[in-house]
């Protein structure tokens, strides 16, 4: 696997900018005092600030890293580095036998597979007490009906008081308010409350906004006429956690995945990770989760594609979606679908919108489009512009990257601005 990993797609397993600028300073030769390569692992001997080098693994049927560095990040700057050394310098790489204790790490994995595979979910069979679970749903809809009500006299008086006024608040009215939806096991809608402040300056963005709540509250009142799908999106939209389990048991879609982009940021105490595929003209979100300071799991390549069975939730916009098993080997990109261009883009977004009001976000394919320098950076075609968003030294590597050429831009768009993830140099039959 190693072989058809290239150095963007591995460090794109990074868990942060700073793990993969470190690990490019690690990956040479000289650093390190054994390489070795055999029956799918790499494993070697990194040189740190201590008499004992490091000892560092990969398994590279994950690709998953083990490190003797107290580093808790995963993978560490030592595994990525170890993954870029056998990519630059395979040659370096000799066949010395595993050090017993990656063979009782990759023993380990080996076991909780072939446990994974047998089935064995002793956890979830626990929950499946339906008369528990229906009486925990019932307390848990109870605190939200109280939550939701609280919001809705919230945003009369907000109309009431007029939103010229909302920006003379205190903060403190904010804070209290999504506090409550907290308490209310509502997080989601306590998240939208949290983001009023930001869009003060706005009116259009914040009424927009202040209408999503209101359709939250509304949609609540009203949710035994809504759809199974429609109530799906009403429930996630205020924060309910996806039933991953009962999803499993559900059927997917297998097929290889291209893995076009992720982006990790902060959410209140977690650090979240988006991982955008697709396949033919259908784009699927992984989540991945970690307390404030703790590493994610493992990603997936980015610029590569997978076999996979995805797995979507219900939705009247299919798009968060689970693996039901992992990955399969990664591999070349599978052919991109047609880029849209930008107006081609707002209409499919609005349809989406049509069908889910409380969508936050979805990623399209444009092209061919040119990125534009200014206040703010703009994504142009031949028939008009939007805005970008981002910080601006990626912005600056799209710009030098496409050498102001056209190119093919993957990205998620929020209904405001658009956020770059990947790029491609546009091709002479892309539409124009």
């Amino acid at each position: 696997m190693s072989q058809t990993l290239n150095t963007e797609s591995i460090l794109a397993l990074a868990p942060d900018a700073g793990s993969a600028a470190n690990a490019r300073k690690l990956a040479t030769p000289g650093k390190w005092p054994s390489l070795n390569a055999l029956e799918g692992v790499l494993w070697g001997e990194c040189q740190g600030s201590g008499k004992t080098p490091y000892l560092t693994a990969v398994d590279l049927s994950g690709p998953v890293a083990k490190c003797s560095c107290p580093s808790r990040k995963f993978p560490c700057k030592h595994g990525l580095a170890l993954l870029l050394l056998h990519a630059s310098h395979p040659s370096d790489f000799g066949a010395q036998s595993i050090p017993e204790s990656i063979q009782a790490w990759l023993a380990g994995r080996q076991n909780r597979e072939a446990q994974k595979a047998e089935g064995g979910q002793p956890k979830a069979e626990k929950e499946t007490d339906p008369a528990a679970q229906a009486k925990r749903r019932a307390a848990r809809e109870k605190k939200v009906t109280a939550g939701l009500e609280g919001l809705h006299l919230f945003l009369k008086d907000l109309i009431r008081d007029g939103l010229a006024a909302a920006s003379s608040r205190p903060y403190g009215d904010w804070d209290t308010q999504a506090a409550r939806l907290m308490d209310a096991q509502a997080p989601g809608a306590a998240r939208r409350v949290a983001r009023i402040p930001e869009l003060l300056g706005d009116p259009a963005a914040l009424l927009a906004h202040l209408g999503e709540l209101a359709l939250l509250t509304e949609g609540w009142g009203h949710r035994e006429t809504l759809g199974e799908d429609e109530r799906s999106d009403l429930r996630a939209a205020l924060g309910f956690p996806l039933n991953v389990t009962g999803l499993l048991e559900t059927g997917g879609v297998r097929a290889r995945w291209n893995v076009l982009g992720h982006l990790t940021v902060p959410e209140d105490a977690l650090t979240v990770r988006r991982t955008w595929l697709q396949h033919r003209h259908q784009t699927a979100l992984l989540l991945d989760f970690a307390p404030g300071g703790r590493p994610l799991p493992p990603g997936l390549p980015v610029g590569r594609s997978v076999n996979a069975e995805v797995v979507f939730a219900p939705s009247a916009v299919p798009q968060r979606a689970v693996l039901k098993d992992e990955a399969g080997e990664a591999g070349p990109l599978a052919p991109l679908p047609t880029p849209l261009d930008l107006d081609a883009m707002l209409s499919a977004h609005a349809d989406a919108l049509a069908r889910n009001p409380w969508l936050e976000r979805q990623a399209y394919l444009l092209g061919p489009v040119r990125v534009v320098p200014g206040e703010p950076w703009r994504v142009a075609d031949g028939g008009g512009s939007l805005p970008l968003t981002g910080d601006e030294r990626p912005l600056l590597h799209l710009l030098a990257g496409s050498g102001g050429a056209a190119v093919n831009l993957f990205g998620e768009w929020d209904g405001l601005a658009f956020l770059p993830l990947n790029f491609w140099p546009a091709l002479p039959g892309d539409p124009s």
